[in-house]
């Protein structure tokens, strides 16, 4: 599984640059707001830690850990992840829709890269 660089502008004097899932980068423009996630157009494949051979996770697992993860709106206590891919069912075939097209292009890519091997 791929993940994609992207540079996190929290405030003028935090920026982070970090590789997720192409799926989760919706996730932190709800969170830091569009113009502070900039897609940096490299693509990795994590080789330590907990991320090797990491395989493509369901929809359902993901949404609960991206609900865990980025928590939810103080106010009105809706989770984030609810308010980027929807609520329930929907909210779960948006997900496994933009995993399946991170599925494809990563096959692509890999295609793509053994062409020119």
């Amino acid at each position: 599984m791929r993940y994609e660089k992207v540079k996190v502008t929290r405030d003028t004097n935090t920026v982070h640059n970090r590789a997720v899932p192409s799926w989760e980068i919706p996730m932190l423009e709800w969170v830091f707001d569009e113009g502070n996630v900039v897609r940096l157009g490299e693509f990795v494949t994590p080789v330590h830690g907990k991320l090797i051979n990491r395989e493509y996770p369901s929809a359902v697992d993901e949404l609960d850990r991206l609900t865990k993860v980025y928590g939810s709106d103080p106010k009105s206590g809706v989770p984030h992840a609810f308010s980027v891919y929807g609520n329930a069912r929907a909210g779960v075939r948006t997900l496994q829709k933009m995993i399946d097209d991170a599925k494809a292009a990563d096959r692509e890519a890999i295609a793509a890269d053994e062409l020119l091997n």
